[in-house]
């Protein structure tokens, strides 16, 4: 009985590990080939495909699919950086058959991305604060969002921002501070292929006033946090998603920089060295 159980642990504890052994690279563009933010692809063609995430790496952890249907749903996202800019370019290609964004609020097809840029890990929203006696706005000011950060980015956003910033510096998604164009061909509840391209700035500290700020500062061969999801909805009437198709294990990444992946900054590729 002991060694049933001493190998029961075991194997738990080596599936708490499996994400951790997980580990994706950002490209290094030329400064001379910095991509431009407009949603025309074009720009990343010189990309490896070994730097792509695609739906082979994701899961649904609501459990309404075993497996991904490409047919339904089929997203690859590349990440970017340019050495001595403390920006994560991003460029989210998708293809949906039933695009759902026709109302103004969160019931919209989402890309969930979250970014700790120093890998501090923890929890980062206000019902996660480890001071439970702490009141609930004053962990929402002080606390949510703050080290890391959580971007609702509307696939498409019609009539609203294109992202929602979840926490209390909504001027993380602003010029200066992050930029996005997205580009499409169909109308709300009909399939069709999505290009968004986006940037975005990392912060250690990002308070709800901007001139206390401090930027991650990326480094080559340093990593950062990253996770995302897509919350695919395929009925307007339905109030529930059809899909939370997650990177990370633990569903609760949208809360706990713990739970992301680490990214690794890449040098430049050897064809772009001199």
């Amino acid at each position: 009985m002991t060694k049933i159980l001493f190998i029961t642990l075991l194997l738990w504890l080596q599936s708490g590990f499996a994400q951790e052994q997980r580990h994706y690279r950002i490209f290094q563009f030329p400064a001379d080939r910095i991509p431009r933010v407009d949603g025309d692809p074009s720009d990343w063609e010189m990309v490896p495909q070994d730097y792509v995430v695609g739906m082979d790496q994701l899961w649904d952890d609501s459990r309404k699919h075993d497996q991904a249907d490409p047919d339904n749903l089929d997203v690859k996202v590349t990440v970017g950086w340019v050495k001595g800019m403390n920006r994560l370019y991003f460029l989210y290609q998708a293809y949906d058959n039933y695009w759902d964004f026709s109302l103004p609020d969160l019931h919209n097809d989402t890309f969930e991305l979250v970014v700790d840029g120093d890998q501090s890990g923890g929890p980062l929203i206000d019902r996660f604060h480890p001071n439970k006696e702490l009141d609930i706005m004053d962990a929402y000011f002080s606390f949510h969002g703050v080290h890391a950060q959580n971007y609702h980015i509307f696939t498409p956003a019609e009539g609203k921002d294109w992202t929602l910033l979840w926490g209390s510096q909504p001027w993380v998604k602003d010029l200066p501070y992050a930029n996005a164009v997205c580009r499409y061909d169909f109308a709300p509840g009909q399939s069709g292929h999505l290009v968004l391209e986006f940037w975005i700035t990392p912060f250690d500290y990002a308070g709800n006033d901007p001139s206390r700020a401090v930027m991650s500062e990326l480094v080559e061969n340093k990593d950062v946090g990253l996770g995302w999801a897509i919350i695919d909805y395929d009925d307007v009437d339905n109030k529930k998603s059809n899909g939370f198709w997650n990177l990370s294990k633990e569903h609760t990444m949208y809360g706990n920089a713990s739970y992301l992946l680490p990214f690794r900054l890449m040098p430049l590729e050897e064809r772009f060295q001199k």
